[in-house]
């Protein structure tokens, strides 16, 4: 089991660039830790359970009856441009915004190379070459990670929205990605309609929901702890 964490860790480090010891913190490397010790403890059960909740969210379905924002989580771009994970996530997007006229598009993602745009606007120039509106694009390119790409989201909406009720929102994401995106919205205290990017289930599968489970028992480490021992700090981070 160790062997097998340390392989997990590497590839993710590997492939998320944008993960850097100066973002993660004094505090996400002690529940970083302890995370490995729970997984440990339990025998690998706690882990084997995260990837069961990972693998079922995988699973979802793309139906939601009334759209007021569609928000699209960001991924690293190849040399300023979506990469074909991306792009999925964006046409279906697409798809979303052209069934429901009255909706906008919120695009996550800044700035996680030396040069070129960040991933909202990129993903943002996609969208109007497709013809959508100017007027209908909205992005938030703050910030390199989910937790703090949905905790900005949450603030814009709910300056947007002030006064109102909030409109129907959906997360568009790949599939592999949508446990951990809806935990982390949830613990911010948003409600939002999953929606994966790939149309069929096969997309998720392999290695990678591994690496997603991994992810999602260390943020649920995390928030369990923090509220367990009321800290602060960390609660203000994570919701």
């Amino acid at each position: 089991m160790p062997i097998i964490l340390i392989l997990i860790m590497e590839v993710t480090l590997a492939q998320h660039r944008r993960v850097t010891l100066e973002r993660v913190g004094t505090d996400g490397l002690a529940m970083f830790a302890l995370s490995q010790v729970v997984i440990l403890a339990t025998l690998g059960i706690s882990l084997l359970l995260a990837w069961h909740g990972v693998r079922c969210t995988a699973h979802a379905a793309c139906r939601p009856r009334e759209v007021g924002t569609v928000l699209v989580a960001g991924m690293q771009l190849e040399e300023g441009h979506p990469t074909p994970g991306y792009r999925l996530r964006l046409l279906r997007a697409l798809r979303l915004l052209r069934r429901h006229p009255q909706a906008r598009v919120l695009l996550l993602g800044g700035q996680t190379a030396a040069q070129g745009p960040s991933e909202a606007a990129a993903g943002a120039a996609f969208l109007r070459e497709r013809g959508v509106a100017n007027a209908r694009i909205r992005i938030e390119d703050r910030s390199t990670h989910t937790l703090e790409n949905l905790r900005h989201a949450r603030d814009l909406m709910r300056e947007e929205s002030a006064g109102s009720d909030d409109p129907p929102a959906v997360l568009v994401t790949s599939r592999y990605h949508l446990a951990r995106a809806l935990a982390i919205a949830r613990g911010l205290g948003l409600h939002l309609q999953p929606c994966p990017a790939e149309p069929g289930r096969h997309a998720a599968r392999g290695p990678v929901l591994w690496r997603e489970a991994w992810l999602l028992h260390w943020y649920h480490t995390g928030r369990v702890f923090a509220r367990v021992f009321r800290r602060r700090g960390m609660l203000r981070r994570i919701t």
